[in-house]
C-alpha cells in the first residue's frame, strides 16, 4: 500500500465513531439544528486541523531524526490493530449489561446536547477532533505524508482528503440538514433510531474490521 493508501486507511479509521455520529444527530435535533450543526462541523474540522498541524511537526521531526521511522509507524499500526481486535472480540463475547437511561457519562453528555448553543457545539466538536483515537490516527496519517516527501500541492491534497474523510460522519448529516431543512428531521430520526439499536454490533464489527486491516497492513510493512 502506498502512502496515499495509508492516509485513506487512517482517515477511515479516525472517522468511524458511533459516538461522534450519535452526538451529531443529537446536535441536529436541537432547537437550532442548522446553526448548531454548522458550529459542530466547524469545531470538528478545526480540531482535526490542529491535530494535523501538530502531527505534521512531529512527523517531520521523526522522519529527519529517526532512521527507523517507517518501522515505528508499522509497529504502532500493528499494535493499534491488535488493540481493536481484542476490544472487538471481548465486546462480541461479553454479555450485554443493562443500563438505566442516563446512567453513563456518555449518556449524560448526549442528553444535554438537545439544549446546546452554537458556541458550546463548536467547543465540544473541537475537543472531539482532538480525541485520543483521532490524534493517534492523525499522527500516523501525517507521518505517512512526511515520509512520502512529495511536497507542495500533493501534500496539501492528502491533508485535505484526510480531513474531509475523517469528518465525513459529521458533514454528511449537517449537509442534509442545511440542504433539506425541516424535511431532514424524519431522515435523521430514522437514522438515529437505527444507529441506537445497532450501536453495540457496529462497535464490534467496526473494531474487528478496522483492527484486522491494520494488523495485516502493519505485518506487511514490517516484513516487506
Amino acid at each position: 500500500m502506498n502512502q496515499a493508501g495509508h492516509v485513506l486507511l487512517y482517515a477511515v479509521a479516525a472517522a468511524v465513531s458511533p459516538l461522534v455520529l450519535v452526538a451529531t444527530f443529537e446536535v441536529l435535533r436541537s432547537e437550532r439544528p442548522r446553526a448548531n450543526g454548522i458550529a459542530f462541523l466547524s469545531g470538528l474540522v478545526l480540531g482535526t486541523c490542529i491535530a494535523c498541524g501538530l502531527s505534521l511537526l512531529l512527523g517531520n521531526a521523526m522522519v529527519k531524526r529517526i532512521d527507523s521511522h517507517g518501522t515505528i509507524e508499522a509497529v504502532v499500526t500493528l499494535l493499534l490493530g491488535l488493540v481493536l481486535l481484542v476490544f472487538g472480540l471481548r465486546a462480541r463475547h461479553s454479555s450485554p449489561r443493562p443500563e438505566t437511561e442516563g446512567s453513563s457519562p456518555a449518556s449524560s453528555i448526549l442528553a444535554g446536547l438537545g439544549n446546546i448553543r452554537p458556541p458550546a457545539a463548536f467547543s465540544m466538536a473541537a475537543l472531539l477532533g482532538l480525541g485520543p483515537k483521532r490524534l493517534v490516527f492523525t499522527f500516523l496519517a501525517m507521518a505517512s505524508i512526511s515520509e512520502a516527501g512529495i511536497g507542495g500541492a500533493a501534500d496539501i491534497t492528502l491533508i485535505a482528503t484526510y480531513i474531509v474523510i475523517a469528518a465525513a460522519l459529521v458533514w454528511v448529516p449537517v449537509g442534509i440538514v442545511v440542504v433539506a431543512g425541516e424535511r431532514a428531521a424524519v431522515i435523521l430520526e430514522h437514522a438515529q433510531s437505527w444507529l441506537t439499536s445497532h450501536a453495540a454490533a457496529l462497535r464490534v464489527w467496526l473494531s474487528l474490521g478496522i483492527g484486522a486491516v491494520l494488523v495485516v497492513d502493519g505485518l506487511v510493512r514490517l516484513f516487506a
